[in-house]
């Protein structure tokens, strides 16, 4: 165990932070970044074990999410067919903005 600059123990590391990272490759979808990151995380003397948990647990988190938006979806078709669509707000909703022609 390491401290802080404020001298408080801390259980953050190289090997948590590559665990961390190797938990947020999976939240992203990106294979790159796990695979960077599960090499980072061997090279530092992390156990196959260790990720495999944080793989694990990353997938718990990731599935939980999934389930949730799932429902959600099935409840606004639920509502559609009584009162009609619910309003909602999205990032990918606002247009995106128009492309320059060139000449």
């Amino acid at each position: 165990m390491s401290t802080t600059s404020d001298e408080s123990p801390t259980l953050y590391s190289a090997e948590v932070e590559e665990l961390v990272a190797i938990g947020a490759a999976i939240a992203a979808n990106c294979e790159p970044c796990f695979k960077y990151h599960f090499r980072e995380a061997l090279d530092l003397g992390v156990s196959r074990g260790d990720v495999a948990q944080a793989v694990a647990t990353a997938r718990k988190v990731k599935e939980h999410i999934a389930e949730q938006v799932l429902k959600t979806a099935g409840e606004q078709l639920a509502a559609a067919r009584e009162v009609g669509p619910q309003p909602g707000t999205c990032c990918c909703s606002t247009p995106a903005p128009k492309a320059r022609k060139r000449c």
